[in-house]
């Protein structure tokens, strides 16, 4: 019952915010269709200082024993930042473009690294993708909507009601909470993310330059 309950509740604020969800979703695709286009148009002498840097790193997972705890503290550096960020800005009546700004630099970043990858390495770069990059990414991608939207929903609450201006500090104090809350759920599911590119994805990158003869060349 408990169960109807909570997903009939998570059904009908979705329903709510479908817009925000439409919106945050095509910012983010719109991203990564460019970071696409940006590797289709990159300039040869880009391309190949890339390519010399992928190559120079797979050599040396052969030689190096790779640090799975430093890729995961990389993946806490490189989206930790973000959700604060968006945190941040659903406190401001003025952050929402913001917001689908850096929802479309993630999608960039994304939709980069996996173009770059198939570009440069043809079937190699496809299977590096499909089992280094895709799996955090399947947990990430929701992850980076919804905060979007609850951000975006509160910044818009704040917007029609003038809340900072016509609320009490303990009238704020209720109403901030259950928003950070969501951001808290939203890192916990990300730190499975972050396991699987700290300690799962860097192992298969291994695994792969090794059974394909060292370097993706």
């Amino acid at each position: 019952m408990q169960n109807q309950k909570l997903f009939g509740g998570i059904f009908k604020y979705m329903q709510k915010n479908l817009f925000l969800y439409i919106i945050s979703l095509l910012f983010l695709c719109i991203g990564i269709v460019l970071g696409i286009y940006a590797v289709k148009y990159m300039g040869e002498s880009e391309k190949h200082n890339l390519i010399d840097y992928i190559l120079q790193y797979t050599n040396n997972i052969n030689s190096v024993q790779v640090s799975k705890k430093q890729v995961f503290l990389q993946a806490l550096k490189n989206n930790i930042p973000f959700l604060i960020i968006i945190w941040f800005l659903g406190l401001s009546m003025i952050g929402i473009p913001i917001i689908l700004i850096l929802d479309g630099i993630k999608g960039f970043t994304m939709g980069f690294t996996a173009s770059f990858m198939i570009n440069c390495l043809g079937s190699k770069g496809i299977l590096v993708n499909l089992l280094t990059v895709f799996p955090q990414n399947i947990i990430y991608i929701p992850c980076i909507v919804i905060v979007s939207v609850a951000s975006m929903e509160f910044s818009l609450s704040l917007l029609k009601n003038n809340t900072l201006n016509n609320l009490k500090p303990t009238n704020n104090l209720m109403k901030i909470m259950p928003y950070s809350t969501v951001f808290l759920i939203i890192l916990c599911f990300m730190t499975i993310g972050f396991i699987l590119e700290g300690y799962l994805t860097s192992s298969i990158l291994k695994l792969i330059v090794m059974e394909t003869g060292c370097a993706f060349a």
